[in-house]
């Protein structure tokens, strides 16, 4: 199941957050991607919480109309969980 995002203007530059709470106790490693635009639209690497990932989008680093997609790939041990979800970017 992939999750939506609520939309953002392309100025701005929100932390998105992937939650894997329930099926990971916690989160040792993790990498978000993003499509279309690659890392290059993504400010930093991802930062760890619990079983919480959350990764902060560059600002101006997006083109309005465009629904980018994210993954999300999480690791604890043997266990490997991704999730996805879409980024609307719409001008405000």
């Amino acid at each position: 199941m992939t999750k939506t995002f609520d939309e953002m203007d392309p100025w701005e530059n929100p932390v998105i957050e992937f939650d894997f709470a329930g099926e990971l106790a916690a989160v040792d490693t993790a990498v978000v991607e993003v499509t279309p635009g690659g890392p290059e639209l993504l400010d930093g690497v991802c930062q760890i919480s619990g079983a919480g990932v959350y990764q902060r989008i560059k600002s101006e680093a997006m083109t309005a109309g465009v629904n980018y997609r994210f993954r999300c790939k999480a690791a604890h041990g043997l266990d490997k969980r991704v999730r996805s979800a879409i980024l609307p970017v719409r001008d405000a």
